[in-house]
């Protein structure tokens, strides 16, 4: 399930974008963070999972907000879409630094 996550969100970053490419490789950089917490064994399988799917939803609402504009992000979107990825952003740091770890965590 999480590959296929993982897909829908890097066939939708493929797409070219010229309203906001920073806010793809944002997202593109948050996938990366969760993606090497999984393998360092910081962040759960769960923990992982509710992640990517925030950036799923992310990336859904800009492709609505989109639609709706003409291909195009209004201030207003993008300022939102900045929010959420700040909150993402958070979120990451924060699941990948509690107390909680994934199988592979090695404590030395």
């Amino acid at each position: 399930m999480s590959k296929l996550v993982a897909l829908f969100v890097a066939v939708g970053l493929a797409a070219p974008s010229l309203a906001a490419p920073a806010a793809n490789l944002r997202q593109l950089n948050q996938e990366r963070r969760i993606d090497a917490g999984v393998r360092s064994g910081k962040l759960t399988p769960h923990e992982a999972e509710a992640l990517r799917a925030q950036q799923h939803s992310i990336s859904r609402e800009k492709q609505v907000m989109k639609a709706r504009h003409g291909g195009h992000l209004t201030k207003r979107d993008a300022a939102r879409l900045h929010a959420r990825q700040r909150a993402a952003n958070r979120r990451i740091l924060m699941n990948k630094h509690n107390r909680y770890h994934g199988r592979n965590h090695l404590k030395i």
